[in-house]
């Protein structure tokens, strides 16, 4: 099967990509290094020449509303147009649990800018699958350094329900390859723990030498488990210590 991943050299399309091909696919790694600039459509009906399946990795950062939901929404529809015209069946997206529920997308513009691309393929016509899935244990590696003073790193006191990267990857190959009788799979790691407790057992595994102040989230039902999982979906089973003892070993 031909399979096109948007944001396909980025960290969890280049995961998908090597997963894709490791299974035997022909697979498109779609990207502005690649010359496929979703944004601006540029190189996009090319990417998804003879293309059964789109799946949609495209990330930006920014805790902007009005950058995320127009940087998300113009690439959404974008993709949508390209696919319809080069007849590709159906897609997969990334996306964030619970990012639909409304305290949780007007919490972070971010969150509403990945809401409000849940929609633009929901509304689409076109058949989507919405992979969501938890904070991936790579997150804490960003906790260090996005409100970062000195040697002080400031991360929200929040619970998650952390999964590995890998495990995401898998979801989303795995939906790519045979559409699941669901328009949405559910993700998460196996325990709750707070973002500041990431960010600092990082720090202390890697030798890094931030200090990791934790500070309340404004929104207080973030810090009382507004990204936790409810209800059914899967739980990968791998652990946030033994993720650490990965990073241990390859720095």
């Amino acid at each position: 099967m031909k399979i096109a991943v948007l944001g396909g050299t980025g960290e969890m399309g280049s995961r998908v990509v090597a997963n894709l091909t490791e299974r035997g696919h022909e697979v498109v790694a779609a990207s502005r290094a690649n010359g496929v600039d979703v944004l601006t459509g540029e190189g996009l009906d090319e990417a998804l020449a003879g293309v059964h399946t789109v799946v949609d990795c495209l990330n930006t950062r920014t805790v902007s509303k009005r950058r995320a939901v127009d940087f998300l929404t113009t690439c959404a529809r974008n993709s949508i147009e390209a696919a319809r015209r080069q007849e590709v069946r159906r897609a997969v997206v990334l996306s964030i649990l619970n990012v639909v529920k409304p305290e949780v997308r007007a919490g972070l513009g971010y969150y509403a800018g990945k809401a409000a691309q849940e929609e633009a393929y929901a509304w689409s016509g076109l058949p989507a699958t919405i992979v969501s899935t938890t904070a991936w244990f790579t997150l804490a590696e960003q906790f260090l350094t996005q409100a970062r003073v000195g040697p002080f790193a400031f991360v929200p006191t929040m619970m998650l329900r952390p999964v590995h990267p890998d495990a995401a990857a898998v979801a989303l190959a795995d939906a790519a390859e045979t559409r699941p009788a669901e328009d949405r799979v559910r993700l998460w790691g196996p325990e709750e723990i707070r973002a500041d407790l990431m960010a600092r057992d990082l720090a202390r595994a890697t030798g890094q030498k931030a200090r990791v102040v934790g500070v309340p989230f404004p929104n207080s039902r973030f810090r009382n488990g507004a990204l936790l999982p409810d209800g059914d979906g899967i739980e990968d089973d791998r652990r946030f210590a033994d993720w650490l003892e990965e990073q241990k070993a390859v720095r």
